[in-house]
């Protein structure tokens, strides 16, 4: 019976035990953490990243009017899409819940260049649609829905209070499982030498 509780008390964590561990060491854990935390800032003070601007341009893909009155989309938005990812190398997205808007998205360095190439497309769309329209009488040219949208944010900005905070709790728990570890280690060599 008083073996059972022996092993019973070897396995009780004592709080009082691991505050006191914690406090010996607390020089290390704050420096520890102190440097990790600085490295952070000094990562975050270096890091000045070339503003990257996004850009894009909402578009109505055209229709033509059959015999039967129904008007039908010139081109399909989805072939449309890989057709101009790949000409361009630019991204395109279809809305949900519409099979005749594009969304032409443009990211650059240059808010200048963005806009010529979200217009070199519309005008490729446009030629392509024209040429595809004058065997019909009636029909809906394809048209900007709105105008080029650039926006005055890069979206490339780091989160630089983010990163030092996560660095600086990093560092802290890092420390004090290094402190245990410690710990551990000069427990199996005070066993060790028994």
């Amino acid at each position: 019976m008083q073996q059972n509780r022996e092993y019973i008390s070897e396995d009780e964590i004592d709080l009082k035990e691991l505050f006191k561990t914690l406090c010996s060491y607390k020089r290390f854990i704050i420096i520890f953490t102190s440097l990790i935390t600085i490295f952070s800032i000094l990562y975050v003070i270096s890091l000045n990243p070339r503003p990257i601007y996004k850009g894009s341009l909402l578009i109505e893909i055209g229709a033509y009017k059959t015999s039967d009155n129904e008007f039908i989309n010139i081109d399909n938005t989805n072939n449309l899409k890989v057709i101009l990812e790949e000409k361009f190398n630019i991204n395109i997205s279809t809305p949900t819940r519409s099979d005749s808007l594009i969304k032409i998205i443009a990211k650059n360095v240059d808010r200048t260049k963005i806009e010529k190439e979200i217009n070199q497309v519309y005008n490729f769309v446009e030629e392509r649609h024209s040429e595809k329209l004058k065997t019909f009488k009636e029909f809906i040219s394809t048209k900007k829905v709105s105008e080029v949208k650039i926006s005055n944010e890069p979206i490339n900005k780091p989160k630089k209070k983010l990163i030092v905070i996560v660095s600086f709790v990093t560092g802290l728990i890092l420390s004090i499982f290094l402190v245990f570890f410690i710990e551990f280690i000069k427990g199996i060599k005070k066993e060790e030498e028994f």
